[in-house]
C-alpha cells in the first residue's frame, strides 16, 4: 500500500486500521505544519457547534512533555487551578500566560526561563514556537488571543 501525502487529512484512521502496524505517526513533520494541522482539525470538530461548547483547562501537574508520554518528568510550575471559556484560543492563551507568570519549581527539568514572566515552554522546547498555533487559530476565526481573566 502507498499513502498519498497530498490527500492525507491527518485523521489517523490509517494508523488505526493497518493490520500490520506499518503506518506510524510522522513525528519528523515540520513543526509549524503540525501545529497548523492541529488548529484545522479543531476547526473541523467545532464547525457545527458554535455556541454549544465550553472549554475547560486544568492547569495542574504541568509536565514538560505530553501527558501521553510514559516517562515524564516533574511538573514545571505549581498547580495553578482551572480555567473555563467559550473561546478555545483565549483559554489556551490564558493558560500559557498563567504558567509563564509562575516561578519554575526547583525539581523541574527547566534549566532556562525559570523566572516569573519567562516562557517556560520555550525553555523546554527552544526550537518550537508554540505561538504559531494560537496565531493561526485566531487568523482562521477560531477565537481570539485576547481574554479577560475573572478569578472566582
Amino acid at each position: 500500500a502507498v499513502l498519498d501525502a497530498k490527500k492525507c487529512i491527518g485523521c489517523g484512521e490509517c494508523i488505526i486500521i493497518c493490520p500490520n502496524d506499518a503506518i506510524q505517526i510522522q513525528w519528523d513533520q515540520d513543526i509549524p505544519v503540525f501545529l497548523e494541522n492541529m488548529v484545522e482539525y479543531t476547526m473541523g470538530v467545532l464547525k457545527n457547534k458554535a455556541g454549544k461548547t465550553l472549554f475547560v483547562n486544568f492547569i495542574t501537574d504541568i509536565s514538560p512533555a505530553c501527558d501521553c508520554y510514559g516517562h515524564n518528568d516533574a511538573p514545571i510550575v505549581r498547580n495553578i487551578g482551572i480555567v473555563a471559556s467559550t473561546d478555545p484560543v483565549a483559554i489556551d492563551q490564558a493558560s500559557v500566560d498563567l504558567v509563564n507568570s509562575e516561578q519554575a519549581l526547583p525539581e523541574s527539568c527547566l534549566t532556562t526561563n525559570r523566572e516569573k514572566g519567562e516562557d517556560k515552554f520555550k525553555g523546554i522546547y527552544p526550537n518550537v514556537d508554540w505561538t504559531i498555533q494560537l496565531d493561526y487559530a485566531q487568523r482562521l476565526g477560531l477565537g481570539s488571543r485576547s481574554y479577560e481573566l475573572n478569578k472566582i
